[in-house]
């Protein structure tokens, strides 16, 4: 089991596109939503910034305490930040919010991210902090076509106290 370095930092504000989702498993629920939320933004010509973060998921529900059919989670894609805020059904662009969060840096398969969210969430609590909003998973470094153990995934947790 790897252990990760821990950090605090300020996030700036990011301009998305975002679809809300539900259910469990992630390894199916999650690439689900992604479809979906590209097929919304194309039909209303709203193009994803390249780069990165190149994706995020936002988690609202423990999964541990939430029954697998009812944990609710978002999709978002970085928007330019001229496209203007709207909503629509489970889909918008919507600002994420500054926020100062506890983070780490997980580098390979999803199957390492369990440990890692249990790592973080530890060290929240035992450093007097409370978590203030979703997790955030960022996708610094992802595609289909990439091995697996190239992946690079950021664990963000919005702290207060």
């Amino acid at each position: 089991m790897p252990t990760y370095d821990i950090e605090i930092k300020s996030v700036p504000a990011l301009r998305v596109a975002s679809l809300w989702g539900k259910g469990l498993p992630f390894a199916v629920t999650i690439p689900k939503a992604y479809e979906e939320l590209a097929a919304w933004m194309a039909k209303k010509s709203i193009p994803a910034l390249s780069g990165s973060p190149m994706g995020l998921a936002l988690y609202y529900d423990d999964p541990a305490s939430v029954a697998p059919e009812e944990v609710r989670f978002k999709v978002a894609m970085p928007v330019a930040a001229e496209t203007p805020e709207f909503a629509e059904g489970g889909a918008a662009v919507e600002v994420l919010p500054e926020a100062e969060v506890a983070y780490l840096t997980v580098r390979g398969p999803y199957t390492n991210l369990e440990d890692a969210y249990s790592q973080l969430y530890g060290w929240v609590f035992s450093n007097g902090f409370q978590p203030a909003d979703a997790a955030r998973e960022v996708y610094v470094r992802w595609s289909e076509s990439m091995p697996p153990e190239e992946w690079v995934t950021e664990i963000q947790v919005p702290v207060g106290r």
